[in-house]
């Protein structure tokens, strides 16, 4: 069987993609990396990681066998933290990424809840974006994500934290609630690629995503969208819990007829996490805040968060 430290090399090189940065995170020279490695594959009878392509990737065989390693440095991280809490010496570290749409406003909002409720939990809080959330948990790097559901992973455990209603800011429409139709000749304003509230305007609006126009200009936060908005015309989506945060015009805020379009907000981990007892005290602060007290939507269309 191989050992815990050649498969804490194994996940290294996944992460870094590379066998000096690898050996760097892990405090050892490459020799002894790449040596260890030889070892592991060695034992397992297979070559598990391509030394030629690049960045470096797994061989059809690693591929195969990951799920299976995965496990394993699971069960070695599970056993690490028991003899620890056994001491106790265990002190637990939670790294949550967030999608920029929901940090900006999550992250103030409940931060001291969680340091409250759970404050002998370290939390290192990143923004990511949904492509490089999923990304993350899957390598390992974060431990809890909270993105725009609902997402199609077996490997991941999912849970509903909160539904949001989508609303459009169109200050040039004077009806406070609007048919899609009446978007058709007016400007959108989108997030830059990656953000999963422009996917989901893009399909909720159905726009072309390929055409561009002579004025067109794609932003990474809502507060300057907006902006651009008043200045410029046109009109975009701003997620209601986002909405107190950035001192719009209420009259300039537009409802869909006869329906609700919705984010649907999820909490995703490894099924198999050490740290599973906390991320679900994290997720009860989450639902507790942000349905406490909430009229419940009706019609509601769950806009998907990818095409």
């Amino acid at each position: 069987m191989i050992s815990p430290v050649q498969l804490s090399y194994i996940f290294a090189l996944l992460k870094h993609k590379n066998f000096q940065r690898a050996a760097d995170a892990c405090h050892v020279t490459q020799p002894t990396l790449s040596m260890q490695l030889k070892k592991a594959e060695d034992t397992l009878g297979f070559i598990i990681i391509d030394r030629d392509t690049n960045p470096i990737s797994l061989t059809v065989a690693g591929k195969k066998l990951y799920p299976n390693l995965s496990a394993i440095q699971s069960a070695y991280d599970e056993l690490d933290v028991q003899v620890q809490r056994l001491k106790g010496t265990y002190k637990s570290e939670i790294r949550i990424g967030i999608i920029p749409t929901i940090s900006n406003y999550l992250v103030p909002e409940l931060y001291s809840k969680w340091q409250n409720q759970i404050g002998d939990v370290h939390l290192d809080i990143s923004e990511l974006t949904s492509p490089n959330l999923l990304t993350a948990l899957k390598n390992k790097t974060i431990d809890f994500g909270i993105m725009a559901g609902p997402v199609d992973d077996l490997s991941l455990d999912q849970q509903i934290l909160y539904n949001e209603e989508v609303l459009i800011y169109a200050p040039t429409i004077k009806k406070k609630t609007i048919h899609l139709e009446q978007l058709q000749n007016e400007h959108p304003w989108l997030l830059s690629a990656g953000n999963c509230l422009r996917t989901q305007m893009i399909n909720f609006c159905k726009l072309d995503n390929t055409k561009k126009s002579e004025w067109n200009y794609e932003g990474g936060n809502l507060h300057l969208l907006t902006k651009m908005v008043e200045q410029e015309g046109g009109y975009t989506l701003i997620p209601s819990f986002y909405i107190p945060h950035l001192n719009l015009d209420p009259n300039h805020i537009k409802k869909i007829v006869d329906h609700t379009p919705i984010r649907q907000i999820v909490g995703l981990n490894l099924k198999r996490n050490t740290k599973k007892e906390d991320i679900i005290k994290i997720m009860r602060i989450i639902q507790r805040s942000k349905n406490s007290g909430k009229k419940e939507l009706e019609n509601i269309e769950v806009l998907p968060w990818n095409t």
